[in-house]
Order: structure tokens, then sequence, then C-alpha cells
């Protein structure tokens, strides 16, 4: 089907109507359809082209299904309230609360005496004496205290203590991650937000070169393919807008779990700030001053504890027992009213290569173990340190090329271009292709910009700073 024969081939309402030679034929008299489109088009409406009869072409249909939906009103949130709302009411941090409230009421108790226990006892006794039988009664009250080997409860009590403070800086870690991921989440959100901008302004552009295309075919310079390939190009960003409407709403869910908020909120439009990064020297001077480290150390600290609290079961444990007797003999004269006995007993170890080595070759591998932990994430640490500082050099760079000097480049050459076209000198495909690459330049610098944010926001949580946030005692 031909151009001209485009315009004719849907109709507004069951009155339009249109004159002129059937489309069953396949075949337009251009000479008298090219003067009645121009007259046609001189009523046209600013945007979309308006015909007599109420008949509008394909290209410039604009029926509810290409109408954009205005989002719902909502409150805006910045991100240093984002990061108070994550930290109040993340459930990782009340469980990390938990733990550590767990450690330290542990630690109070840790070391301390078994309670003592009572003894109630009543004892009978037959007794012949040759004349006759009867039974003599004995009543028992006493207390019984255990000790544990010399030095251990002392031992035991040090652990618990260093298991409370590896559980402190255990839950300053998760805050810091807690910190990094809710920037993280935020720079996504922010990044679908511009792109979506970004989005609209190219629409803008492919929409401005629609209007060039139409204006040179209505002047008869121009031909139908133009106007066809500048309106695709128009109407494939709606559907590239929604792809990104997607994604943003996916980083906007993200967010919201991170905070624990089901109430749905908008950002502000400016760029989010992070403090610039301290250099790598001096990162990995103060590495093993990480959070994460700190508590592996502390944790490291116990388990020493603990190898030198079960060499101490090798040391007899002791018990002490004082008890109170009274004793009825056969009859007032043989009564013993008053009867004391201290029972002193030892816990010895009968077989210690089956069982107290055995119980101190278990924490020394518990503590190999958490050592082994320890240099591998003091390691992972060192080269994430690396990584993300080497990214942010570079990303820096990039993003000074991409704004001052591709970004002013391609927004030239689409101006060039669509003068250009105007004058004939340039073909709509080529117009085309020079937005498309500029479009491209723009998402770069967007992408490499979110991209150096996030790597920002690496940084600080390896640096061991809780920035942006409260920090709790």
């Amino acid at each position: 089907m031909s151009f001209p024969e485009l315009f004719f081939c849907r109709r507004r309402g069951p009155d339009a109507h249109f004159s002129g030679p059937p489309l069953s034929t396949g075949r337009v008299d251009h000479s008298i359809v090219r003067p009645l489109l121009a007259s046609l088009i001189l009523i046209s409406l600013p945007g979309i082209p308006s015909f007599a009869g109420g008949v509008q072409p394909l290209w410039a249909e604009s029926g509810p299904h290409f109408r954009e939906l205005k989002p719902s009103v909502s409150r805006v949130l910045t991100l240093e309230q984002a990061i108070r709302l994550a930290l109040e009411r993340n459930p990782g941090l009340a469980k990390e609360r938990a733990i550590l409230a767990r450690s330290s009421a542990f630690s109070v108790r840790a070391g301390e005496l078994s309670d003592p226990k009572i003894i109630l006892g009543e004892q009978y006794f037959p007794i012949d004496l040759g004349m006759g039988e009867s039974a003599l009664a004995m009543t028992t009250v006493g207390i019984r205290q255990s000790f544990p080997p010399w030095g251990k409860r002392s031992l035991l009590r040090q652990s618990a203590v260093f298991e409370a403070t590896a559980a402190r800086w255990r839950l300053e870690d998760k805050k810091n991650r807690l910190v990094r991921d809710v920037r993280m989440a935020w720079v996504d959100l922010y990044r679908a937000r511009e792109k979506e901008v970004i989005l609209r302004s190219a629409g803008s552009l492919r929409e401005q070169a629609f209007r060039s295309a139409l204006a040179r075919y209505r002047q008869g310079t121009g031909s139908e393919s133009d106007v066809l390939l500048a309106q695709f190009q128009k109407d494939r960003i709606r559907d590239r807008k929604e792809q990104v409407r997607i994604r943003e709403e996916k980083s906007l869910y993200r967010l919201m779990d991170l905070m624990h908020v089901s109430r749905s909120f908008r950002i502000p439009p400016e760029k989010p700030h992070f403090p610039d990064p301290l250099p790598e020297s001096v990162l990995l001077g103060r590495l093993d001053r990480h959070p994460e480290l700190e508590s592996r150390n502390e944790k490291n600290s116990a388990q020493e504890l603990l190898v030198r609290a079960a060499e101490k079961d090798k040391i007899p444990a002791v018990s002490v027992e004082g008890d109170y007797s009274y004793f009825m003999g056969p009859n007032l004269i043989t009564a013993t009213p008053n009867l004391f006995s201290l029972l002193l007993s030892f816990n010895l170890p009968v077989r210690p290569g089956e069982r107290q080595d055995q119980r101190v070759a278990e924490k020394r591998h518990e503590l190999e173990i958490l050592e082994s932990d320890r240099d591998a994430a003091r390691q992972r640490l060192i080269e994430e340190v690396r990584n993300s500082e080497g990214t942010y050099r570079h990303l820096l760079r990039r993003t000074d090329l991409l704004e001052h000097v591709l970004m002013p480049e391609a927004k030239r050459s689409v101006d060039a271009a669509l003068a250009g076209y105007a004058t004939g000198t340039l073909e709509m495909e080529r117009v085309l292709s020079t937005m498309q690459k500029a479009e491209k330049v723009e998402l770069q610098a967007l992408s490499v910009e979110a991209d150096r944010l996030k790597t920002d926001a690496e940084l600080s949580y390896l640096s061991g700073r809780l920035q942006g946030g409260p920090h709790e005692p």
C-alpha cells in the first residue's frame, strides 16, 4: 500500500468518508492526491495531523493506549531518612541486636560457681541387741558445692567478654553493610529515574525528526519512508520507557525491603552525594580496624581462652559437702542429736587420652578454623579495596571524558544532522542514527556515574566508617 492510501485506511467514526479512487484498486493517481493531501494537512492541529472527514493516518494515531500514566502522589524521602529508617527497622539488625544482648547476658554469669545443692535425707537402721528389733532413724540436712579446676572460671569469664565484644563489632559491620546496600539501591533507583528522563529527551528529538520529515513530505521533497521511519523510532521510545519503569519499580521495592517499609515514596531530583573515598594506602593501613576483622579478632581471642580452659580439665575438680545429722538411738540414753560430717570429693581424670586431651584438641582445631577464616576475610578485603579503588579512578576518567568531550560532540552532531536534513543534504536514516549515538553516549555517562557512586559506597564500607546514618553505641 502506498503512503497516500495509508492516510485513508482508518476512520475516526461512523460518519467518516472520503472521496477518491477506491482502495481495492491498489493504485492512486498521485497527481490528484498530492494537491488534495497538501490542502488537508494545512488544517491539521499542531503535533497530530487532522484531515477532512475526520480521517488521520496510522502514524498519527494517539489512542488511549499511548497515553502515559502519571505516577501516584507519594512522599519524598531523602537518602539520610532512608538510612535512618533502615537502621531502625531492618530485621537483620534486630537479630544482631538480640544476639549482642544474649552475649552480654551470658558474659555476666559465665565463670560463676554452680548453684549449691541442698541435701535432705532420712535413714532407717534395723538393730538387734538381743532384746528384739527396733528401727533407728537418722535425719540428715546438708549442703554441697562443686568447684571447677583452679583458674578455669576466670578463663571462661574472659572468653565470654570477648564473645560479647565480637558480637558488638559484628553488629557494627552489619550496620555498615546495610548503609552500603541502601546507598547502592538508592543509586539504582536514581539511575532508572534519570534514564527515563534521558529517554523522554530522546523522544523529543525523535518527535522533532518526525515533524521535520512530515514537513518535507508536505512540501513534496521528502519520502513516505522517512516519515514512517521517524514515527517508528519515536514510538519505540515508549516501549523502552516502559522497560525502564519496570526496573525502577524493582529498585524501589528493593529499597523498601531494606528499610522494612510498605509505603512507596519518591526520591529527590538531586544526584546523591557521598563523601570522597580515602586513598588506597590509607584504606589498607586501617584495614585491621575494620569491624569485620575486629569481630573475628575478638572471636579468636575468646577461642584461645577456651583452649586454655579445656586444658584445665586435667586438674581434678573438687566438691565439698557439709551435713548435720540427728540420730535417735533405741532409747533416750543412746540418742545423739548432734552429728556433723564434712565430705571432700575429687573428680579425677581417669582416661585423659580419650577425654581431656581430645577436648583440648577439639578446641584447638576450632581455633585453627577461626584463624583461617580471619586470614581469608582479610585477604578478601584487601582485594576488594584494590579493585574498588582502581575501578573508582577508572570511572572518574570515563566520567570526565563522557561529560566534557563525547556528550558535547554528540549534541553538536545531532544539531548538524537535523540542519542537514532540513536542507536536504542528509537522509532521515542518517539523522536517526546520529540521534541513537547521542542517546547511547548519554546513557553511558549515566551508567558510569551510577557505577562510580556505587563504588564510592563500597569504598566507604571498606573504610569501616559508618557515614550517612546515626551511629549506635
